[in-house]
């Protein structure tokens, strides 16, 4: 079966974790490259099918004359990330995701808060299922990795390293992060965010040529009272090869997450089996019940009862339990590959 996807992948492989084990072949393209002889059309981030940018009123029209079409010969799936882009600030995006739900033939949920929450905002004819994220369990497989610390000329031996592996996408999560990690009681904690303050954008009346100055104020404002050997901070994405060395390396991972429906830091905290704080939101709040991971709850400012929860180092044992292993399969990909294949075929034999 051929599935397209009308939009170009992204640098977040859990797709390509359940592409390895499909029987299905991915086709991603643009939006003009749809062919009738494509079963299943899935749609993972609106957003990518105009390349990050506002669609114009024009370029909405063409996307719906799209979907119609698409509608007559595939079954239009929308694989639920988010039920809005994560960095709209300015409700740029929200007419292309209206568009999407209302002309989707089906909805991947990644968890049951999601079924339930936003199962009403689809046509009654849409079908629903619940298939969870993949583990990266690519990223455990012979990988080739490399030095986070030496490329970056960091010396982490001997530190209590946490680390926020997802771009940081607002104001609030960096705050969240600041006080999460200011209240760990560890004398050698060092705090990593590869991708830092890429919400912030520099007032168009400043120079260009002072956009470091700027950036260097704003860090220095979020930052304090906190050393520069507290800290790493980058402003791109990490490659994979250094991601791998430092979630490895890693004492504690943060998700920062505060509106989101779901994140995948979630999952990669799962595959390399590391303590996280994990905030009471969307999915994740389902996926740390599963584990019996306590969940941070910003009403009722549980941040202390949290952290010595994650603190504790007989935490390390629990991931060897067979409890937990057991668990951990249900999101392997060869499952939840499964599990896509056998929604597709169900749904293109479907009258």
């Amino acid at each position: 079966m051929e599935v397209f996807v009308p939009h170009q992948n992204v640098n977040n492989i859990y797709l390509e974790e359940i592409i390895r084990f499909s029987d299905s072949k991915f086709i991603f393209g643009n939006i003009n490259e749809y062919k009738s002889s494509f079963k299943i059309v899935n749609i993972h981030f609106p957003e990518a099918i105009f390349n990050w940018k506002r669609p114009t009123e024009d370029e909405l029209i063409d996307l719906e004359r799209e979907l119609l079409l698409w509608k007559k010969h595939s079954k239009i799936v929308f694989t639920l990330n988010d039920i809005e882009s994560h960095y709209d600030r300015e409700n740029k995006f929200i007419n292309l995701f209206r568009l999407i739900q209302r002309h989707v033939d089906a909805v991947i949920h990644l968890g049951n808060y999601s079924f339930e929450k936003f199962k009403h905002l689809f046509s009654e004819n849409c079908s629903h299922v619940v298939i969870y994220h993949p583990l990266y369990a690519s990223l455990t497989e012979n990988y080739k990795t490399e030095s986070f610390s030496k490329e970056l000329k960091i010396n982490l031996k001997e530190k209590y390293i946490v680390t926020v592996i997802g771009a940081l996408r607002s104001a609030d999560e960096a705050k969240l992060v600041f006080k999460i990690f200011n209240k760990i009681p560890v004398k050698n904690k060092f705090l990593v965010v590869p991708t830092m303050f890429q919400f912030i954008n520099m007032p168009s009346y400043f120079p260009y040529r002072f956009r470091k100055i700027y950036r260097a104020v704003v860090e220095r404002i979020f930052c304090y009272p906190l050393q520069k050997k507290d800290y790493f901070f980058g402003y791109t994405f990490l490659d994979h090869k250094y991601m791998v060395d430092l979630v490895e390396k890693s004492s504690l991972v943060i998700i920062p997450r505060i509106k989101n429906l779901n994140s995948g830091n979630l999952y990669l905290g799962l595959t390399f089996d590391k303590p996280m704080i994990i905030p009471k939101v969307g999915n994740l709040t389902e996926i740390a019940d599963l584990f019996n991971f306590p969940v941070l709850d910003l009403k009722k400012n549980n941040f202390e009862e949290v952290i010595k929860i994650q603190l504790d180092p007989k935490i390390e044992f629990s991931f060897k339990t067979n409890d937990y292993l057991e668990k951990k399969k249900v999101f392997m990909p060869n499952k939840i590959a499964k599990e896509y294949d056998s929604f597709f075929n169900n749904l293109i034999n479907t009258k």
